[in-house]
């Protein structure tokens, strides 16, 4: 799935979920690249936050991103990455 899409897909499942499709500068507009902020309240289907930097709950979050997110973003050909406590990096696998 491209950028595009991925975006797109994730804009609808995820309306509050705050993309920066151009990276907010640090991936320098790459196509398989951009970033989500991890400070506002975006909660999954489950009713738990999407991000959590902190958690050590590991059945609900791989890394402190929701597995609900994690498995939908490995299904379409990307993966999640802390780029600090308040940004996540999305990249293409």
């Amino acid at each position: 799935m491209n950028k595009a899409t991925i975006i797109k897909q994730l804009q609808k499942k995820y309306p509050k979920m705050l993309i920066m499709a151009d990276g907010n500068g640090w991936t320098e507009n790459s196509p398989d690249c951009f970033s989500v902020s991890a400070e506002e309240p975006v909660m999954d289907s489950r009713g738990y936050d999407m991000f959590n930097y902190w958690t050590e709950d590991y059945k609900y979050y791989d890394l402190g991103v929701s597995t609900e997110l994690v498995a939908f973003l490995e299904k379409n050909g990307w993966f999640a990455q802390w780029v600090n406590p308040g940004v996540i990096g999305i990249y293409k696998d």
